[in-house]
Protein backbone atom coordinates (compact mmCIF):
# COMPACT_ATOMS: atom_id res chain seq x y z
CA UNK A 1 0.00 0.00 0.00
CA UNK A 2 1.19 3.44 -0.98
CA UNK A 3 1.80 6.61 1.42
CA UNK A 4 -1.84 8.55 -0.40
CA UNK A 5 -3.63 5.00 0.41
CA UNK A 6 -2.63 4.80 3.75
CA UNK A 7 -3.65 8.53 4.52
CA UNK A 8 -7.56 7.33 3.78
CA UNK A 9 -7.63 3.96 4.55
CA UNK A 10 -7.62 2.30 7.88
CA UNK A 11 -5.15 -0.54 8.42
CA UNK A 12 -6.61 -4.26 8.15
CA UNK A 13 -8.30 -5.74 11.02
CA UNK A 14 -9.61 -1.91 12.43
CA UNK A 15 -13.19 -1.06 12.04
CA UNK A 16 -14.84 2.63 11.17
CA UNK A 17 -18.30 3.18 11.98
CA UNK A 18 -20.40 6.17 11.15
CA UNK A 19 -24.37 7.37 11.58
CA UNK A 20 -26.87 4.22 11.56
CA UNK A 21 -24.08 1.86 11.85
CA UNK A 22 -22.81 3.51 14.80
CA UNK A 23 -25.90 4.01 16.29
CA UNK A 24 -27.07 0.80 15.84
CA UNK A 25 -23.95 -0.70 17.59
CA UNK A 26 -24.73 1.63 20.59
CA UNK A 27 -28.42 0.61 20.96
CA UNK A 28 -26.99 -3.32 21.47
CA UNK A 29 -24.43 -1.64 23.93
CA UNK A 30 -27.19 0.41 25.86
CA UNK A 31 -29.26 -2.74 26.18
CA UNK A 32 -26.65 -5.41 27.39
CA UNK A 33 -25.42 -2.88 30.03
CA UNK A 34 -28.94 -1.85 31.46
CA UNK A 35 -29.07 -5.83 32.23
CA UNK A 36 -25.50 -5.29 34.06
CA UNK A 37 -26.78 -2.47 36.08
CA UNK A 38 -30.21 -4.24 36.89
CA UNK A 39 -28.64 -6.86 38.85
CA UNK A 40 -26.25 -4.20 40.50
CA UNK A 41 -22.77 -4.11 38.77
CA UNK A 42 -20.82 -1.42 38.70
CA UNK A 43 -19.01 -0.44 36.23
CA UNK A 44 -15.46 0.18 35.74
CA UNK A 45 -13.26 1.81 33.20
CA UNK A 46 -9.72 0.17 33.19
CA UNK A 47 -6.67 1.48 31.56
CA UNK A 48 -6.45 1.32 27.60
CA UNK A 49 -2.72 -0.32 28.42
CA UNK A 50 -0.99 -1.48 31.26
CA UNK A 51 2.33 -2.85 32.08
CA UNK A 52 3.12 -5.60 29.71
CA UNK A 53 3.48 -8.56 32.44
CA UNK A 54 -0.02 -8.21 33.54
CA UNK A 55 -0.75 -10.07 30.32
CA UNK A 56 2.21 -12.13 30.25
CA UNK A 57 0.41 -15.62 31.36
CA UNK A 58 -2.21 -17.40 29.05
CA UNK A 59 -2.76 -17.85 25.23
CA UNK A 60 -2.99 -13.76 24.97
CA UNK A 61 0.84 -13.55 25.12
CA UNK A 62 1.86 -13.97 21.81
CA UNK A 63 -1.42 -11.54 20.46
CA UNK A 64 -0.77 -8.59 22.52
CA UNK A 65 0.80 -5.20 21.13
CA UNK A 66 3.51 -4.35 23.25
CA UNK A 67 5.39 -0.84 23.23
CA UNK A 68 8.56 0.55 25.37
CA UNK A 69 7.33 3.60 27.05
CA UNK A 70 9.43 6.75 27.69
CA UNK A 71 10.72 5.60 30.85
CA UNK A 72 11.70 2.40 29.47
CA UNK A 73 8.92 0.38 30.98
CA UNK A 74 7.76 -2.26 28.97
CA UNK A 75 3.69 -1.26 28.06
CA UNK A 76 1.16 -3.52 26.39
CA UNK A 77 -2.44 -2.76 24.73
CA UNK A 78 -5.10 -4.21 26.53
CA UNK A 79 -5.85 -7.58 24.54
CA UNK A 80 -8.92 -8.48 27.31
CA UNK A 81 -10.34 -7.06 30.16
CA UNK A 82 -10.25 -9.69 32.86
CA UNK A 83 -6.28 -9.77 33.85
CA UNK A 84 -6.73 -6.11 34.22
CA UNK A 85 -10.19 -6.36 36.54
CA UNK A 86 -8.51 -9.09 38.42
CA UNK A 87 -5.11 -6.86 38.96
CA UNK A 88 -7.49 -3.84 39.98
CA UNK A 89 -9.62 -5.85 42.31
CA UNK A 90 -6.25 -6.92 44.01
CA UNK A 91 -4.78 -3.36 44.10
CA UNK A 92 -6.91 -0.40 43.93
CA UNK A 93 -9.95 -2.14 45.05
CA UNK A 94 -8.04 -4.30 47.71
CA UNK A 95 -9.86 -2.55 50.58
CA UNK A 96 -13.45 -3.34 49.32
CA UNK A 97 -14.95 -6.42 50.65
CA UNK A 98 -16.07 -9.28 48.41
CA UNK A 99 -18.13 -9.94 46.52
CA UNK A 100 -17.16 -7.29 43.80
CA UNK A 101 -19.29 -6.91 41.07
CA UNK A 102 -17.73 -4.83 37.84
CA UNK A 103 -19.15 -4.77 34.58
CA UNK A 104 -16.69 -3.06 31.14
CA UNK A 105 -18.15 -1.92 27.65
CA UNK A 106 -14.70 -0.99 25.54
CA UNK A 107 -12.16 -1.83 23.02
CA UNK A 108 -9.94 -4.46 23.24
CA UNK A 109 -6.52 -5.15 20.76
CA UNK A 110 -5.13 -8.21 19.87
CA UNK A 111 -2.46 -9.46 17.18
CA UNK A 112 -4.75 -11.67 14.50
CA UNK A 113 -2.82 -13.27 11.64
CA UNK A 114 -3.38 -11.90 8.33
CA UNK A 115 -6.65 -13.67 6.77
CA UNK A 116 -10.00 -12.59 5.45
CA UNK A 117 -12.56 -11.16 8.14
CA UNK A 118 -9.79 -11.30 10.29
CA UNK A 119 -10.37 -8.23 13.54
CA UNK A 120 -7.87 -7.36 16.06
CA UNK A 121 -9.83 -4.39 17.24
CA UNK A 122 -12.99 -5.92 19.05
CA UNK A 123 -15.42 -4.33 21.27
CA UNK A 124 -16.39 -6.33 24.24
CA UNK A 125 -19.25 -6.03 26.46
CA UNK A 126 -18.97 -7.81 29.88
CA UNK A 127 -18.52 -8.37 33.97
CA UNK A 128 -16.46 -10.21 36.60
CA UNK A 129 -17.96 -11.61 39.53
CA UNK A 130 -14.95 -11.69 42.42
CA UNK A 131 -15.11 -13.51 45.37
CA UNK A 132 -18.73 -14.74 45.55
CA UNK A 133 -19.74 -18.19 46.75
CA UNK A 134 -19.02 -20.69 43.70
CA UNK A 135 -22.20 -21.97 43.10
CA UNK A 136 -24.20 -18.69 43.87
CA UNK A 137 -22.07 -17.05 41.52
CA UNK A 138 -22.32 -19.07 38.42
CA UNK A 139 -25.80 -19.05 37.76
CA UNK A 140 -26.04 -15.61 38.42
CA UNK A 141 -23.59 -14.78 35.72
CA UNK A 142 -24.98 -17.63 33.31
CA UNK A 143 -28.76 -15.59 34.41
CA UNK A 144 -27.32 -12.80 33.24
CA UNK A 145 -26.06 -14.08 29.83
CA UNK A 146 -29.16 -14.99 29.58
CA UNK A 147 -30.78 -12.19 30.00
CA UNK A 148 -28.64 -10.40 27.53
CA UNK A 149 -29.64 -12.26 24.79
CA UNK A 150 -32.83 -11.79 25.85
CA UNK A 151 -32.86 -8.39 25.73
CA UNK A 152 -31.95 -7.90 22.49
CA UNK A 153 -34.42 -10.40 21.27
CA UNK A 154 -32.26 -13.00 19.66
CA UNK A 155 -33.91 -16.16 18.64
CA UNK A 156 -32.76 -19.86 19.62
CA UNK A 157 -29.65 -18.78 21.47
CA UNK A 158 -27.87 -21.49 23.86
CA UNK A 159 -25.09 -21.55 26.77
CA UNK A 160 -22.81 -24.37 25.67
CA UNK A 161 -21.64 -25.14 29.54
CA UNK A 162 -19.21 -27.50 30.86
CA UNK A 163 -16.44 -27.91 33.45
CA UNK A 164 -12.22 -27.92 32.71
CA UNK A 165 -12.02 -29.57 36.27
CA UNK A 166 -13.34 -32.71 34.35
CA UNK A 167 -10.27 -32.12 31.65
CA UNK A 168 -8.16 -31.25 34.51
CA UNK A 169 -8.71 -34.55 36.76
CA UNK A 170 -8.90 -36.69 34.05
CA UNK A 171 -5.41 -35.24 32.23
CA UNK A 172 -3.99 -35.78 35.87
CA UNK A 173 -5.32 -39.12 36.26
CA UNK A 174 -3.89 -40.36 32.95
CA UNK A 175 -0.78 -38.87 33.50
CA UNK A 176 -0.22 -36.52 30.78
CA UNK A 177 1.58 -33.19 31.04
CA UNK A 178 3.71 -30.74 28.88
CA UNK A 179 3.66 -30.86 25.01
CA UNK A 180 1.02 -34.07 25.40
CA UNK A 181 -1.35 -32.45 27.64
CA UNK A 182 -1.82 -29.30 24.95
CA UNK A 183 -2.20 -31.58 21.90
CA UNK A 184 -4.90 -33.42 23.85
CA UNK A 185 -6.64 -30.45 25.10
CA UNK A 186 -6.77 -29.27 21.54
CA UNK A 187 -8.18 -32.39 19.97
CA UNK A 188 -11.23 -31.89 22.96
CA UNK A 189 -11.70 -28.72 22.11
CA UNK A 190 -12.02 -29.28 18.28
CA UNK A 191 -14.50 -32.61 19.66
CA UNK A 192 -11.94 -34.42 17.08
CA UNK A 193 -11.57 -38.23 19.47
CA UNK A 194 -9.49 -39.51 16.65
CA UNK A 195 -7.42 -36.91 17.08
CA UNK A 196 -7.25 -37.52 20.89
CA UNK A 197 -6.46 -41.15 21.02
CA UNK A 198 -3.66 -40.39 18.78
CA UNK A 199 -2.52 -37.90 20.21
CA UNK A 200 -2.78 -40.06 23.75
CA UNK A 201 -0.68 -42.98 21.41
CA UNK A 202 1.78 -41.60 20.25
CA UNK A 203 2.58 -40.22 24.43
CA UNK A 204 2.34 -44.06 25.30
CA UNK A 205 -0.63 -43.42 27.43
CA UNK A 206 -3.36 -45.90 28.19
CA UNK A 207 -6.25 -46.80 30.67
CA UNK A 208 -9.75 -45.75 31.85
CA UNK A 209 -8.70 -42.38 32.33
CA UNK A 210 -7.12 -41.98 28.92
CA UNK A 211 -10.47 -44.27 27.79
CA UNK A 212 -12.26 -41.06 29.38
CA UNK A 213 -10.47 -38.13 27.69
CA UNK A 214 -11.54 -39.59 24.39
CA UNK A 215 -14.76 -39.77 25.00
CA UNK A 216 -14.97 -36.41 26.91
CA UNK A 217 -14.61 -35.17 22.74
CA UNK A 218 -17.64 -35.47 21.66
CA UNK A 219 -19.52 -35.58 25.17
CA UNK A 220 -22.23 -32.74 24.40
CA UNK A 221 -26.45 -32.50 24.82
CA UNK A 222 -28.93 -32.32 27.65
CA UNK A 223 -28.77 -32.57 31.08
CA UNK A 224 -29.48 -36.01 30.78
CA UNK A 225 -26.20 -36.49 29.87
CA UNK A 226 -24.67 -35.96 33.34
CA UNK A 227 -24.99 -39.61 34.56
CA UNK A 228 -22.54 -40.32 31.53
CA UNK A 229 -20.61 -37.54 32.38
CA UNK A 230 -19.88 -38.95 35.99
CA UNK A 231 -19.33 -42.39 34.64
CA UNK A 232 -16.38 -41.70 32.53
CA UNK A 233 -15.22 -39.05 35.05
CA UNK A 234 -14.42 -42.26 38.15
CA UNK A 235 -11.03 -42.39 37.49
CA UNK A 236 -10.86 -38.99 39.25
CA UNK A 237 -11.97 -37.37 42.37
CA UNK A 238 -11.02 -33.69 40.76
CA UNK A 239 -13.52 -34.74 37.91
CA UNK A 240 -16.06 -35.67 40.02
CA UNK A 241 -15.97 -32.94 42.24
CA UNK A 242 -16.04 -30.86 38.73
CA UNK A 243 -19.45 -32.75 37.71
CA UNK A 244 -20.55 -32.51 40.75
CA UNK A 245 -20.41 -28.41 40.64
CA UNK A 246 -21.70 -28.49 37.38
CA UNK A 247 -24.65 -30.58 37.98
CA UNK A 248 -25.62 -28.09 40.65
CA UNK A 249 -25.57 -24.80 37.71
CA UNK A 250 -27.70 -26.98 35.53
CA UNK A 251 -30.07 -28.04 38.37
CA UNK A 252 -30.33 -24.22 39.31
CA UNK A 253 -31.00 -23.20 35.78
CA UNK A 254 -33.45 -25.78 34.70
CA UNK A 255 -35.43 -24.63 38.19
CA UNK A 256 -35.49 -21.36 37.28
CA UNK A 257 -36.86 -22.09 33.89
CA UNK A 258 -33.74 -21.28 31.78
CA UNK A 259 -33.14 -25.19 31.06
CA UNK A 260 -34.36 -24.51 27.17
CA UNK A 261 -31.11 -22.07 27.07
CA UNK A 262 -28.51 -24.42 28.42
CA UNK A 263 -26.82 -27.53 27.14
CA UNK A 264 -24.32 -29.52 28.06
CA UNK A 265 -20.72 -29.58 26.55
CA UNK A 266 -17.46 -31.35 28.33
CA UNK A 267 -15.61 -30.96 25.10
CA UNK A 268 -15.57 -26.96 25.82
CA UNK A 269 -12.15 -26.34 27.84
CA UNK A 270 -11.49 -23.14 26.43
CA UNK A 271 -8.26 -21.73 25.05
CA UNK A 272 -7.11 -19.48 27.76
CA UNK A 273 -5.17 -20.97 30.75
CA UNK A 274 -6.64 -18.97 33.06
CA UNK A 275 -9.73 -21.33 33.78
CA UNK A 276 -10.12 -23.00 35.76
CA UNK A 277 -13.96 -24.45 36.57
CA UNK A 278 -17.03 -23.88 34.78
CA UNK A 279 -16.71 -22.43 31.29
CA UNK A 280 -19.51 -21.75 28.85
CA UNK A 281 -19.75 -20.20 25.34
CA UNK A 282 -23.05 -18.93 23.33
CA UNK A 283 -23.87 -19.96 20.45
CA UNK A 284 -26.85 -19.26 18.16
CA UNK A 285 -28.75 -19.80 14.53
CA UNK A 286 -27.71 -17.77 11.67
CA UNK A 287 -23.61 -17.09 13.24
CA UNK A 288 -21.59 -20.03 12.76
CA UNK A 289 -19.30 -19.19 15.84
CA UNK A 290 -19.95 -18.40 19.31
CA UNK A 291 -21.09 -14.62 20.16
CA UNK A 292 -19.89 -14.25 23.60
CA UNK A 293 -17.64 -16.63 26.19
CA UNK A 294 -16.65 -17.13 30.05
CA UNK A 295 -15.79 -18.76 32.62
CA UNK A 296 -14.12 -19.39 36.03
CA UNK A 297 -10.46 -18.35 36.97
CA UNK A 298 -10.34 -18.92 40.38
CA UNK A 299 -6.23 -18.64 40.51
CA UNK A 300 -5.85 -15.37 38.63
CA UNK A 301 -6.49 -12.68 41.51
CA UNK A 302 -3.56 -14.72 43.31
CA UNK A 303 -0.85 -13.80 40.37
CA UNK A 304 -1.72 -10.23 42.27
CA UNK A 305 -1.51 -10.58 45.90
CA UNK A 306 -5.29 -11.16 46.35
CA UNK A 307 -6.49 -15.02 46.23
CA UNK A 308 -9.90 -14.94 45.49
CA UNK A 309 -12.55 -17.12 43.75
CA UNK A 310 -13.94 -15.54 40.33
CA UNK A 311 -16.02 -15.91 36.97
CA UNK A 312 -17.34 -13.67 34.07
CA UNK A 313 -18.13 -13.48 30.85
CA UNK A 314 -17.80 -11.29 27.81
CA UNK A 315 -20.50 -10.62 24.88
CA UNK A 316 -18.48 -9.72 21.60
CA UNK A 317 -20.28 -6.20 20.15
CA UNK A 318 -19.48 -7.16 16.61
CA UNK A 319 -20.36 -10.57 16.61
CA UNK A 320 -23.83 -9.42 18.14
CA UNK A 321 -24.51 -6.95 15.55
CA UNK A 322 -24.02 -9.52 12.86
CA UNK A 323 -26.41 -12.21 14.41
CA UNK A 324 -29.06 -10.01 15.14
CA UNK A 325 -28.84 -8.28 11.42
CA UNK A 326 -29.29 -12.19 10.17
CA UNK A 327 -31.43 -13.44 12.26
CA UNK A 328 -34.26 -10.10 11.00
CA UNK A 329 -33.99 -8.75 14.81
CA UNK A 330 -34.69 -4.64 14.17
CA UNK A 331 -33.46 -2.51 16.99
CA UNK A 332 -35.13 1.08 17.40
CA UNK A 333 -31.94 2.92 15.66
CA UNK A 334 -33.30 5.91 13.58
CA UNK A 335 -32.84 9.05 14.30
CA UNK A 336 -35.60 11.95 14.29
CA UNK A 337 -35.37 13.83 11.39
CA UNK A 338 -33.45 16.73 11.64
CA UNK A 339 -35.29 20.25 11.68
CA UNK A 340 -33.45 23.33 9.72
CA UNK A 341 -33.05 26.22 11.85
CA UNK A 342 -32.22 30.05 10.78
CA UNK A 343 -33.16 33.53 11.74
CA UNK A 344 -32.71 36.92 10.40
CA UNK A 345 -29.56 37.50 12.14
CA UNK A 346 -27.15 34.93 13.32
CA UNK A 347 -28.33 35.53 16.84
CA UNK A 348 -31.65 35.03 16.58
CA UNK A 349 -30.94 31.96 14.55
CA UNK A 350 -29.11 30.71 17.39
CA UNK A 351 -31.77 32.11 20.33
CA UNK A 352 -34.55 29.93 18.07
CA UNK A 353 -32.41 26.45 17.76
CA UNK A 354 -31.80 26.58 21.39
CA UNK A 355 -35.44 27.43 22.50
CA UNK A 356 -35.61 23.95 20.30
CA UNK A 357 -33.10 21.63 21.82
CA UNK A 358 -34.66 22.79 25.01
CA UNK A 359 -37.68 20.63 23.93
CA UNK A 360 -35.35 17.98 22.84
CA UNK A 361 -35.79 18.47 19.27
CA UNK A 362 -32.80 17.16 16.91
CA UNK A 363 -31.77 20.29 15.06
CA UNK A 364 -29.55 21.53 12.02
CA UNK A 365 -28.43 24.84 12.76
CA UNK A 366 -28.99 26.98 9.22
CA UNK A 367 -27.50 30.69 10.21
CA UNK A 368 -28.60 33.44 9.43
CA UNK A 369 -31.14 33.31 6.43
CA UNK A 370 -29.79 34.39 3.49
Amino acid sequence: MNGSHRLVQVPPGVQCFVGDEARRRRRIEERVVAVFEGWDYEEIIPPLFDYADVFADGALQTRTYSFVGRDGSLLALRPDFTSLLAKIAAGRLAGRPAPIRLYYSGEVLRYEPPRAGSQGELFQMGLEHIGGEVLRADVEVLAMAVECLEALSVRGFILAVGHVGVFTGLAEAAGISGATLAAVRDRVESKDSTGVSEALRQAGVSGPAADSLVGLATLAGDAALLDEVRRISTPSRIALDAVANLEGVVTALHEAGLGEHVALDLGEVRGLDYYTGLVFRIVAPGLGFEVGSGGRYDSLLGRFGRPLPAVGFMLGLDRLDLLLQRQEVSLPSAAEAAQEVGGSTLGSALRATRGLRAEGRRVRFAGEDA
